[in-house]
């Protein structure tokens, strides 16, 4: 699994999640070095948008949340995916999946989803997809 956060002005590192994230690993492995660097350079109002996923609705990681002064986008249970991040997963793995012949190892398909994911254009970031045509997931 690989983690990663857009927005309009900057992306993350693609993150490689090795073994199951638990809510301490997300605050330790992703909150602290990645999501909160990234939303004091958007600026104070930045608002972090996850899901409902178990390890960001943890209790340890609402209290970081909480202790860093994150906005955070409330997120209703059983909400339709309207995430935009779902639309760059989408294209990342079209990407990646374009490369022939295919990773020989997960060592190779790790660089591949970093270079690609370093190379999709802010201008696709921007762009708003019609919820009725959105991509499925590879």
């Amino acid at each position: 699994m690989v983690w990663g956060g857009i927005s309009t002005r900057l992306r993350t590192p693609l993150y490689h999640v090795m073994g199951n994230l638990t809510g301490v690993r997300y605050q330790n492995e992703i909150l602290q070095p990645l999501v909160v660097p990234a939303l004091q350079a958007i600026g104070p109002r930045a608002i972090l948008q996850d899901d409902n996923a178990p390890p960001h609705r943890s209790s340890a990681v609402n209290t970081f949340i909480q202790q860093a002064r994150v906005n955070r986008m409330l997120w209703p249970a059983n909400s339709p995916d309207l995430n935009p991040i779902e639309h760059m997963w989408y294209e990342l793995c079209r990407r990646v999946q374009q490369h022939h012949p295919p990773p020989a190892n997960l060592g190779q398909l790790l660089q591949w989803l970093q270079q690609e994911w370093n190379g999709v254009p802010r201008a696709f970031i921007y762009m708003q997809p019609d919820p009725l045509h959105a991509p499925t997931m590879c």
